[in-house]
């Protein structure tokens, strides 16, 4: 009777409020009816009590033994889970171990397995253990190789333990798809026209016979395909592992064919495009086209690799391009730059910051050549930013114009600002800009942003990989040019001049850019430059005019002389270092970095000054057998092989001395891979 009472014995759930609430509801129905039943006859209710009083007795006894039956299962249930959580922790391929402040007290079997007869019970596993201690610096989910095995990591501080989920076979699954994941290249011949002009037919067809050739004998090796597309264009395609080893090599084959072809008097050099990373073919394939214009606007003779996502590698690139003896390219930007102008309602030319004569030479070459379209056009100038010869030049031009001198049909009075600029621009206004390819380079960002979308570029300069945030529509860049006022003679005297004559002043301030890019025709020249140069001087280019432009104050002498005084050499590298308190104008810097290169046994010069707005500027010059461009742009500028440069924020001239030290070194130890 005591059990059969005993509410107690009941499992939980028959004891919460809502089961007891139902039990008293069904208790009282019960008593109700058994009054009823009395009322309605006593002999009745006592048998109807009879059978309600069996009734319960048999409820209350089912309800205790189904309660004693869940009490046992759910005993039962709990013990094999608790066996099978110790049974996991011991025999599941997950690593555990646990610490006691930092120290290992308890690693389970599995793990221990792994270590073989290694103990590190006590050991300070998370100091000791590099690839542990970097992964559990990282934030979030991270995988570590550790014991020849690769382990996903995760650490609850809180309890002192370390998980090491053993994810071998996923990173190897991961690493065969991404090793093979194709990649396509497309190969150009970048000379081959040039080259091949005028040899017989049997000496060009052994020259493409050598070059498809080495070509297909290097990708045989690194397990790539390789297929002619026509005699200066292949295609190349493979896995992503095969490039890596390619790249291993640092495309060995470039310099192969550029040597073997130079010993048959046939130079020719090879330039390529390679993409990888799409999962889209075509968009791959328009990837490495994109990479191969890249590379020929660096000059050629290299090879660039990259995906959407990450930065451009760059290999080779170590010869100055070769002067293209053809002109049939000239007169097709000529003509096309004539038809985009002819679609524009205004032109503006824009150069770079704190402009030389080549800059401004060049746009008013442009600003001649939209008269002969007969089309307003505006040179953008930042006049508060020049120095002399610019001012000269300026002055001089506008003392020629009238009176009534009209804007855009006038040279003097189409001179203007970046906010004039903006003002007059209307959404059908294109913008040139030239001697520069970079958005932080330009002269005019704002009006640069407006119209980046009706964009020209003219340049001379290697193509930075980060050079504007838009593609141009038109882009004419030839790093083998003297300088853009070369370039520009050029397209100008395919144009009808018979309207809109170029004049003196015009004529002078490009062959002095041509002067100033070349060190007066030393460096950097060919065919091409002296006959530009020539068709200046035939429509009235002055020499006396440009040097008294160029005349410079006695304080800007003395400062040059005192940057070459400080030069160390470093090797066959002179380095001069100028005092971090004291303000050298970009000129200076300039210059002094091309008369170091005149010291016997030096093959680069680099002159790092503060500049105006709180950088350190850094000239470089070389006389072609270093590359100061690859150093440049390991410091975030760029330029030619023998002429680039770079400013620096947020150092002092030493510290910047410092990084360029460690770029030369990284150069020189690249090269010497090679």
């Amino acid at each position: 009777m005591k059990t059969f009472l005993n509410i107690g014995a009941l499992s939980r759930y028959q004891q919460n409020k809502t089961f007891v609430m139902s039990t008293v509801m069904a208790a009282v129905v019960t008593v109700l009816s058994l009054v009823l039943a009395i009322y309605v006859n006593w002999v009745f209710g006592l048998v109807w009590l009879l059978v309600l009083v069996v009734m319960a007795a048999g409820l209350v006894r089912q309800l205790i033994l189904s309660s004693q039956d869940s009490e046992s299962y759910l005993e039962e249930l709990t013990y094999r889970v608790k066996t099978g959580q110790q049974e996991a922790v011991l025999q599941m391929p997950v690593g555990i171990v646990l610490f006691d402040d930092k120290r290992v007290v308890w690693v389970n079997p599995y793990l221990q397995e792994l270590l073989g007869e290694r103990d590190i019970i006590g050991s300070n596993l998370l100091d000791d253990e590099a690839e542990i201690k970097s992964a559990l610096e990282d934030e979030g989910e991270s995988t570590i190789q550790w014991l020849d095995r690769s382990f996903t990591v995760d650490y609850q501080e809180d309890l002192g333990a370390l998980y090491l989920l053993d994810a071998t076979e996923n990173v190897a699954l991961e690493k065969n798809l991404a090793d093979h994941r194709l990649v396509t290249g497309i190969v150009s011949v970048d000379n081959y026209e040039e080259v091949t002009e005028g040899m017989p037919d049997s000496e060009t067809s052994k020259l493409r016979t050598e070059v498809t050739g080495q070509l297909t004998d290097w990708a045989k090796n690194y397990d790539l395909y390789v297929r002619r597309l026509s005699p200066v264009s292949y295609l190349l395609m493979g896995y992503q592992q095969d490039l890596k080893r390619a790249e291993d090599d640092k495309f060995s084959v470039v310099k192969a064919i550029r040597e073997a072809t130079a010993q048959q008097n046939s130079p020719l050099t090879l330039s390529m495009g390679i993409a990888y990373g799409e999962k889209n073919i075509a968009s791959l394939v328009q990837l490495a086209q994109t990479n191969l214009d890249l590379a020929l606007g660096r000059g050629g003779d290299q090879v660039v690799v990259k995906s959407e996502d990450a930065p451009a590698r760059f290999y080779g690139g170590t010869t100055n391009p070769m002067e293209k003896r053809t002109r049939v390219r000239a007169r097709v930007i000529s003509q096309t730059i004539a038809e985009l102008m002819d679609q524009s309602d205004q032109i503006f030319v824009v150069g770079h910051k704190m402009p030389d004569l080549d800059a401004v030479g060049s746009a008013m070459g442009l600003w001649r050549f939209a008269q002969t379209r007969e089309k307003k056009a505006f040179v953008v100038v930042d006049e508060e930013h020049i120095f002399s010869d610019i001012q000269s030049l300026l002055q001089a031009v506008r003392n020629t114009d009238p009176e009534d001198a009209e804007p855009g049909v006038n040279l003097g009075a189409s001179i203007v600002s970046e906010k004039d600029a903006l003002e007059r621009m209307t959404d059908q206004s294109l913008l040139i800009l030239v001697d520069h390819a970079k958005e932080q380079l330009t002269g005019a960002p704002e009006l640069l942003d407006a119209l980046g979308n009706r964009l020209v570029v003219i340049d001379h300069h290697r193509l930075a990989e980060d050079g504007l945030s838009e593609k141009p529509m038109l882009t004419y860049i030839e790093p083998y040019a003297s300088s853009t006022s070369e370039l520009v003679t050029e397209l100008l005297q395919y144009q009808n001049q018979k309207g809109a004559p170029i004049t003196r002043l015009e004529a002078t301030a490009m062959l002095g850019g041509i002067q100033v890019d070349t060190k007066n025709f030393v460096l950097r020249t060919g065919s091409r430059t002296f006959d530009a140069a020539s068709y200046l001087r035939a429509n009235g280019a002055d020499n006396e005019l440009i040097q008294s432009f160029l005349k410079e104050k006695f304080g800007d002498f003395k400062a040059r002389a005192e940057l070459i005084s400080q030069a160390e050499i470093r090797d066959d590298a002179a380095i001069s270092v100028g005092d971090n308190d004291t303000v050298y104008p970009g000129v200076i810097t300039a210059q002094a970095a091309d008369e170091l290169l005149q010291i016997k046994g030096v093959k680069a010069s680099f002159v790092l000054t503060k500049r105006q707005d709180g950088r350190v500027g850094i000239s470089a010059r070389s006389n072609g057998d270093f590359n100061v461009q690859t150093v440049m742009e390991d410091l975030g500028g760029g330029g030619h092989l023998s002429n680039a440069a770079t400013q620096m924020a947020d150092v002092t001239t030493n510290d910047a001395y410092d990084q360029l030290v460690q770029a030369i070194e990284g150069q020189e130890a690249e090269e010497a891979s090679i």
